[in-house]
C-alpha cells in the first residue's frame, strides 16, 4: 500500500505527503467527497505512512508496521465504521476507552472514522469532546460522503480536504492499466461519475446488471403491451430502495443517451457506449420533446422515492408515463 497506488487526486496526495513528511499533520483531517471517490484508499495509505517505521520512504510497504496495516492487525490503527445504518455512541465510548490507554508502540496512533456523517447526535457530541482534547499523539481521519450532515463544531476542528470526481478519460486509462478491456473501462468510467470505487464495482461480473435491467425494461415498454408495465413494476417492488434508486439512475442515463442520438449528437458522448446499437434502434421511436418529458418524469419519481413514497405506486406511475410517451405521435 503506497502513495503510487492512488489514482488521481494528485493535489490531495501532494498535500498529505507534505504534511506527513514535515511532521505537520493536523490531529484531525476530514476527507469530504462522494461515495466511491477514493477517500478510503487515500486514508488507508495516509495511515500507513503515519505509522511506517521507514526513515526515507513512507509508507514503504515492507516494514512490520506496513504489513500489519495491510492485514488490518496494527494495534495502533483504529477503524470505526457504521454499525448498521449509524455509528453509535457505544462505538465512540469504546474508542475513548482504547485511547485512554498507552499506545502499543509508545508513539502515535491513527483512527479512521468511515462514514463520519452517519454518527448519531450522541456519538458526534462524544467524538467532539475527543477532538477538543485528544489523548496523546493521535491523528483522526474522518471520511464523509455528505459533509453537510456533520456537526459544524466537528468540521471546525478538522482540516477539510475535498475530493472531486476524476475526468472520464484519465479514469478509463487507469482502469485499462489495471488490465481491464478498453470498451468496458470506458463504460465504467462514464457511468461511475468519475469515482474509481464505483467504476471498479461496475467492472465486477454482475456490475452492470441493474443497467442492463433498465435497458431491457425500456425496450419491453416500447415493444410490448401494457402487461410489461405490471411485470416491471412487480420486479421493482421486490428490490431494496437503494437498488431501485440506482435502477432509476440508469433509466435516466439511458433516456439521456437516446436524447443525444435523437438530437444528432452522435455516439461519442454516450454513457452507455457498449449498447449504442440497441439505443439507436430505440431512438427511432422517440422525439426530443417526449424524451425531455420522460426524463422529467423519472426525476419526479426519484424524488418521490427519496421522500419514502410507496414503491409500487410510484413505479407503476412512472412506467405508465414512459409507456404512454413512447407511443405518442
Amino acid at each position: 500500500m503506497k502513495w503510487t497506488d492512488i489514482i488521481g487526486h494528485k493535489d490531495q496526495v501532494t498535500m498529505l505527503r507534505h504534511m506527513e513528511s514535515s511532521r505537520r499533520m493536523p490531529h484531525a483531517v476530514l476527507f469530504a467527497g462522494p461515495k466511491g471517490i477514493g477517500k478510503n484508499l487515500v486514508a488507508n495509505v495516509a495511515a500507513a505512512a503515519l505509522l511506517c517505521s521507514d526513515q526515507e520512504e513512507r509508507p514503504c510497504g515492507r516494514c512490520h508496521s506496513c504489513q500489519q496495516i495491510s492485514y488490518g492487525s496494527h494495534p495502533d490503527f483504529l477503524l470505526i465504521s457504521p454499525d448498521g445504518t449509524n455509528i453509535k455512541i457505544e462505538q465512540i465510548r469504546m474508542l475513548q476507552q482504547e485511547l485512554s490507554m498507552a499506545s502499543f508502540s509508545g508513539q502515535r496512533r491513527v483512527c479512521i472514522i468511515d462514514g463520519a456523517e452517519l454518527m448519531t447526535t450522541q456519538a458526534a457530541n462524544s467524538l467532539l469532546k475527543v477532538l477538543e482534547d485528544p489523548p496523546g499523539e493521535i491523528v483522526f481521519l474522518l471520511l464523509a460522503a455528505n459533509k453537510q450532515m456533520l456537526l459544524t463544531t466537528i468540521i471546525s476542528r478538522c482540516m477539510v480536504i475535498a475530493f472531486q470526481p476524476l475526468a472520464d478519460e484519465p479514469l478509463a486509462q487507469d482502469l485499462m492499466a489495471k488490465g481491464y478491456l478498453p470498451e468496458t473501462s470506458e463504460v465504467a468510467a462514464r457511468l461511475s461519475g468519475g469515482r474509481m470505487g464505483i467504476a471498479l464495482a461496475l467492472l465486477e461480473p454482475e456490475g452492470l446488471a441493474l443497467r442492463n435491467q433498465a435497458l431491457e425494461m425500456i425496450q419491453n415498454l416500447m415493444d410490448s403491451k401494457l402487461e410489461a408495465v405490471w411485470h416491471s413494476a412487480g420486479v421493482l417492488e421486490k428490490m431494496e430502495r437503494n437498488d431501485i434508486l440506482e435502477f432509476i439512475k440508469y433509466v435516466t442515463y439511458i433516456l439521456r443517451d437516446i436524447l443525444l442520438l435523437v438530437t444528432g449528437q452522435g455516439k461519442q458522448l454516450l454513457f452507455n457506449i457498449d449498447v449504442a446499437e440497441e439505443l439507436c434502434e430505440v431512438a427511432d421511436m422517440w422525439s426530443e420533446k417526449r424524451l425531455v418529458t420522460a426524463i422529467r418524469a423519472v426525476e419526479t419519481a426519484r424524488r418521490a422515492l427519496l421522500a419514502n413514497a410507496n414503491t409500487r405506486l410510484t413505479s407503476e406511475a412512472l412506467l405508465i408515463r414512459i409507456y404512454d410517451l413512447a407511443r405518442e405521435v
